[in-house]
């Protein structure tokens, strides 16, 4: 049973001539499974401990006896902790180890799908002097531990309210520069002494993820499947998505992961996978629509469509118009992967295929971002009352294969300010779990803040545009492969 006081905190202090003791409780109102899914993937600790500066997995693999994990605090002392016994939803218990001390925790756990208990329990070795301080002033002690358990019990009860924009950062994306820097790791570094806790569980979610087998979508699988969701991967070779699924359960212990084939460039393939997902008939929590290439000449499908209009407007357009009533039966979520080029471009209605003047594949590429923009708007506004929200996101300037293969100048130049693909999957996931994040749908996003969809006016569409972008589309949804105006 769970106390009736929720949310209270509770400090005990022990000292003794060697060791100093702490024994802090708290209650929230969450499963325990959630809560112990949440403390457990310990890299998140900066996330709850005011006094943690940063943290990660040393081990590969899921969590489980053996994992280390080093954490590094505030004012510069690295922390290694060694995993030495767990429960699930019953203890965790770590040996700590650092130039300064020793320490033994323990977390303990109960509770029931309304609420928890949570325990800590630390004792520590000092080395001297600091030992003699320790003893001498336990109240520094004591303030660290109840401001580590009330970061805690924040992140798991605490829902942020739904993110607003900034004029600030609306300026600052205006003055390009400053805009820009915000696309590199750097930005992201920034941006992420902001972040709110994340303690969402994906526990029996489902979430359809395409593109998954390198780079965002990868990187973004493995963040989801962490937060215990069930992936579906939709990918065009079998042999890379079946290795992708298996590198997903190997990282994280989650072994709900399928893929489907599916180039995502062919309409037939399409729609075969929308048949395939309305005949099995389960509910689609999240769509991330992230499959992507940037191609160099122009080429054609074999069904006689321009590639990247085929693969980055006309795939996704097919698969979530076609998806929306699995999605609209659980108030699900789409999450669209974009593209800062697309700030460059405006949507040409009437040359959708790039057919007209000298064909550039970075233009191409915008021109399709900037159509799926159109579309996240569009979906937002039509889709309101069904309680499915749609948002766009980009992902910043990510070392990932694609830049890699497509961008090669680009890549040299700026290789040393790109982010990882986990830094650049971080708003994907953030998009698709957060619950601050299902409040707000038709938005722009870079790192979890809203950011303007347009920076200059000759990129906006007027009405008449868009209405005949997205009838060429529609006409394609009904009539098959013909070619859009």
């Amino acid at each position: 049973m769970i106390p009736a006081d929720l949310g209270r905190v509770v400090t005990v202090m022990q000292n003794d001539d060697k060791t100093v003791t702490l024994d802090e409780s708290i209650e929230v109102r969450r499963s325990v499974r959630d809560v112990f899914d949440y403390i457990a993937a310990f890299h998140n600790v900066q996330e709850w401990d005011p006094g943690v500066k940063s943290a990660r997995k040393l081990t590969p693999g899921p969590v489980a006896v053996g994992s280390e994990f080093e954490v590094v605090m505030n004012f510069g002392l690295t922390l290694t902790y060694t995993l030495v016994d767990m429960a699930a939803n019953e203890r965790l218990e770590f040996n700590v180890s650092s130039r300064l001390f020793d320490a033994h925790e323990e977390i303990l756990f109960c509770g029931d799908e309304a609420g928890a208990s949570v325990r800590y329990i630390a004792r520590f070795s000092f080395r001297e002097p600091l030992g003699t301080f320790a003893r001498l002033r336990p109240e520094s002690m004591e303030s660290v531990g109840k401001q580590a358990v009330a970061g805690m019990r924040a992140a798991l009860e605490d829902e942020p309210a739904a993110p607003v924009a900034s004029r600030a950062t609306a300026l600052a994306d205006r003055l390009v520069l400053p805009g820009i820097w915000k696309f590199t790791r750097l930005g992201y570094s920034a941006a992420r002494r902001h972040f709110k806790p994340m303690s969402a569980s994906l526990r029996g979610r489902h979430v359809v993820l395409t593109g998954a087998t390198s780079g965002i979508g990868l990187a973004a699988a493995r963040q989801l499947a962490d937060l215990g969701a069930t992936l579906t991967l939709v990918a065009r070779n079998e042999a890379k998505a079946a290795e992708a699924a298996r590198s997903i359960t190997a990282a994280t212990g989650n072994d709900n992961i399928y893929f489907e084939l599916c180039d995502m460039s062919l309409t037939a393939d399409v729609h075969a996978l929308c048949d395939r997902l309305l005949q099995r008939d389960e509910p689609i929590d999240v769509l991330i629509n992230n499959a992507g290439a940037l191609f160099n000449p122009r080429g054609e499908t074999p069904e006689g469509l321009e590639q990247s209009f085929a693969l980055l407007l006309l795939g996704p357009y097919i698969l979530t118009e076609r998806v929306q009533p699995l999605l609209a039966r659980v108030n699900g979520r789409v999450v669209n992967v974009l593209s800062g080029g697309m700030y460059s471009q405006k949507i040409h209605a009437d040359d959708l295929q790039s057919e007209k003047g000298d064909y550039s594949g970075s233009v191409a590429y915008a021109r399709a971002k900037r159509g799926l923009m159109i579309l996240t708007e569009e979906w937002a506004r039509r889709w309101r009352d069904a309680g499915v929200t749609v948002n766009a996101m980009h992902p910043g300037w990510a070392d990932t294969p694609g830049v890699v293969d497509a961008l090669p100048e680009f890549y040299n130049v700026t290789q040393r300010w790109l982010r990882s693909p986990d830094e650049g999957a971080d708003t994907v996931t953030w998009l698709a779990a957060a619950p601050e994040a299902g409040k707000v749908s038709g938005r722009f996003w870079l790192d979890r803040e809203q950011h303007p969809s347009h920076l200059s006016s000759r990129t906006r569409e007027s009405a008449q545009e868009r209405a005949r972008f997205l009838a060429a589309l529609d006409a394609l949804l009904a009539g098959g492969v013909a070619k859009a105006a």
